[in-house]
């Protein structure tokens, strides 16, 4: 190693190399050639990666099925990056630290090994395994469930490795760490989950480039994605991929990118696919797609699209399908049940008990200040109210003080368990968040309650209720999995009618509990 950093240091005073002879990291891979595998570098097979490898755009977001070659061409771009481009940082970020640890010893430490007088030239020793430092510029791999981990580290490149694994706050946080750089370089790349969440949601920021695949014989241009299943003809007891104008067999070596969204040039986006894959059998897709019983794990790990379950996201359609004829009221004689969430504005949406479902919502609205509520205390004959203690607890103790017995203010825990835990005393009910919003949740889905009637308020919670929807997440440290609700877009609305339900609910059980309700 000392060797080969009185080499490093010789090339760095007197190497002229700059990597403009190479022009591109595609160019650079093949010429040296880099050795991935034991073999050199190839575009064989994946031809679709040609144009990726030759992108020079700094913003570049990736959404892509299982193998399809992008973490490798990451890694490549941000070795080529520290050796070519006047970076002081770049910062390469994966789902948790145990994924930085892999990630180094099975990934970055062979390829280095394999290509000593290139990669392993370059580097220089450092006292840890998770920085690497590649010429004058470190490369720090981290984990984004650690805030430690994405502190006080100066880059000019980030790499967001699975970026749907992280939390929004943890993007945004890394985002900072750019916050002084002249250069400001993106790379997001991620299977998808959830539509508009993650990976999804910043690809639909770009000019969202798919690979159209040219048929051979009529000149037509198909893309794959736009036409599953019917893309894939089943003949001669095989799959083939088909054109979409004259069915012929289609090879997916030949094609192009074409941007949806060409007018869009600020970020530049790529949507990978095995269809398009020459490493996986067409057949085993279709066979897949009919009989799996995860269509959600299917649809992102195989056609690299995000998807969820009818049942674990709400619609703004089906919300808007409770809306009655009577409008948002001014006032009721109750008794009504009353939920506030907090943000820039009090969200409150209030609603009263019914024989025959399980609540009438009366009163959608917007306000700016605590005293305005007071009003709505009384005109609607609040019996009870559940306000959200974050984040102005001060302001919403005050308020639950001043109707002392009827406001309680609220804290998701995830350690509340069947049901919710009311305490008279210090004004608070707490609750699991993923119970809760399940129970609300539910009211929509089977029509149980009723909305007043159509308007842009209604519009605006209808679209609230769908800013949120349930994935399936993994515990880092036990394995263990669970579902949570994930955020898609302002959802206070969603949050002041699930307070609102905790409200009603606990009325029902008081005044109705020898009543049958079904």
């Amino acid at each position: 190693m000392l060797y080969g950093q009185l080499l490093t240091s010789i090339d760095q005073k007197f190497c002229r190399d700059d990597g403009r002879a190479y022009g591109s990291l595609g160019a650079w891979a093949e010429k040296t050639p880099v050795i991935l595998d034991d073999r050199p570098f190839s575009f064989h097979k994946h031809e679709y990666l040609v144009t990726p490898y030759a992108d020079d755009h700094p913003h570049v977001v990736e959404i892509k099925a299982a193998q399809m070659g992008l973490t490798t061409k990451a890694i490549l771009r941000a070795m080529y990056a520290a050796r070519y481009r006047n970076f002081r940082g770049i910062l390469y970020l994966f789902p948790s630290r145990t994924d930085v640890t892999e990630f180094a010893k099975g990934r970055i430490d062979p390829l280095i090994e394999d290509n000593p007088d290139t990669l392993g030239r370059w580097l220089q020793e450092t006292d840890s395994a998770n920085i690497k430092q590649i010429w004058n510029c470190f490369l720090y791999l981290r984990g984004m469930k650690s805030r430690v981990g994405l502190k006080s580290i100066p880059v000019d490149f980030l790499v967001f490795d699975e970026m749907d694994e992280a939390s929004p706050a943890a993007v945004d946080m890394a985002m900072e760490r750019m916050s002084h750089s002249e250069f400001r370089e993106v790379l997001k790349l991620s299977n998808p989950t959830l539509p508009d969440y993650g990976i999804d949601k910043a690809f639909q920021e770009t000019d969202q480039r798919f690979w159209h695949v040219k048929c051979g014989k009529c000149g037509e241009y198909t893309c794959l994605e736009e036409t599953f299943p019917d893309c894939l003809l089943e003949i001669g007891g095989r799959a083939i991929r088909t054109c979409r104008k004259c069915e012929a067999e289609l090879n997916p070596s030949i094609g192009e990118w074409v941007a949806k969204h060409p007018g869009v040039t600020g970020k530049r986006g790529y949507h990978y696919s095995q269809l398009f894959s020459h490493y996986v059998d067409p057949a085993e897709i279709l066979e897949q797609f009919r009989s799996t019983n995860n269509l959600t794990e299917f649809y992102n790990l195989k056609l690299g699209m995000a998807y969820v379950e009818a049942a674990n996201r709400l619609t703004v359609q089906e919300v808007l399908a409770l809306c009655g004829n009577e409008g948002i009221a001014s006032c009721d004689h109750g008794p009504c049940s009353m939920g506030v969430d907090q943000g820039k504005l009090l969200h409150v949406v209030i609603g009263r008990r019914e024989w025959r479902r399980a609540g009438k919502i009366v009163h959608v609205g917007e306000y700016r200040a605590w005293e305005e509520l007071d009003r709505l205390m009384k005109v609607f004959n609040v019996s009870r109210c559940v306000v959200d203690a974050l984040p102005e607890t001060r302001n919403a103790r005050a308020f639950a003080e001043k109707h002392k017995g009827k406001v309680f203010l609220s804290y998701y825990s995830e350690h509340q368990k069947s049901g919710y835990k009311w305490n008279e005393g210090d004004l608070t009910v707490h609750s699991n968040r993923t119970e809760s919003l399940d129970a609300s949740h539910v009211e929509i889905q089977f029509a149980r309650i009723s909305l007043p009637r159509q308007s842009d308020m209604l519009r605006e919670f209808a679209e609230h209720c769908s800013n949120t929807a349930k994935k399936l997440e993994e515990d880092e440290q036990t394995g263990s999995k669970r579902y949570v609700y994930v955020k898609l877009g302002p959802d206070h609305f969603r949050h002041a009618f699930n307070y609102e339900a905790m409200a009603r609910h606990f009325g029902a059980a008081g005044r109705f509990a020898n009543n049958d309700l079904s």
